[in-house]
């Protein structure tokens, strides 16, 4: 139930708590994309040449152990390097200074979740300048895990469209990974359609299927 959670606009008393949401949040996904990666039949081939390579040339089971332990350190750190990136440069970038990049600035706001006094949710609004139309982005969404399954994603979505509807905008588009499967559930949902996957250009980010994927929801207005 979403009765009890408020949500409000950001105060400067929050920023800690948003801090340790975003990167908690950046930090569960690495051992996500680590088990997607393992999921993929290219992943076991590398795996199963890392450990049977070294025990065919050398007759080496000690080899053969520290082949596959290579393999498997080689596909957990580009999720791993890909999330700390985005952790360290958000706390260096826009959620350094909160206030200052989204509240006192056009078409930029930032909200949070609130209950009883602690923030458990977070959703930011920046204008998306890639088109001719008036489009809002949303960004930095996430949710503290102890208060997931709750309405508390959907309640941020609908904060950040009702924003956008009555800024006159078209759309509301947003961002996210493939291995972040329900975010995208939700966004699917709340009626967001996928307009487009980007794969990264790094080996290391192919190598565990890592892509972006795009969305977008239209905003209709009665007339």
């Amino acid at each position: 139930m979403t009765s009890s959670y408020k949500v409000r606009l950001y105060k400067e008393s929050d920023h800690d708590s948003v801090q340790k949401i975003f990167i908690s949040g950046c930090r569960e996904h690495i051992p996500t994309v680590f088990y997607n990666a393992l999921r993929q039949p290219h992943i076991w081939l590398l795996l199963l040449t890392g450990l049977l390579l070294p025990l065919v040339t050398n007759g080496s089971i000690l080899l053969s152990i520290l082949g596959g332990c290579s393999v498997l350190v080689m596909i957990w750190y580009p999720g791993r390097d890909f999330f700390l990136f985005h952790a360290r440069h958000g706390l260096v970038g826009d959620l350094k200074d909160i206030r200052k990049y989204y509240l006192e600035r056009e078409g930029h706001c930032f909200w949070v979740v609130e209950l009883e006094g602690e923030v458990v949710g977070m959703v930011a609004a920046i204008p998306f300048h890639a088109s001719d139309e008036k489009i809002v982005e949303l960004k930095r969404m996430f949710v503290a895990s102890p208060h997931r399954g709750k309405g508390i994603a959907k309640l941020l979505c609908r904060t950040l469209i009702d924003y956008a509807r009555k800024s006159g905008c078209n759309a509301v588009v947003l961002s996210t990974t493939t291995v972040q499967v329900n975010a995208r559930r939700l966004y699917e949902k709340m009626g967001f359609k996928p307009t487009d996957t980007t794969e990264h250009n790094t080996l290391p980010m192919r190598l565990v299927r890592l892509t972006w994927v795009s969305y977008r929801y239209n905003i209709s207005y009665n007339r």
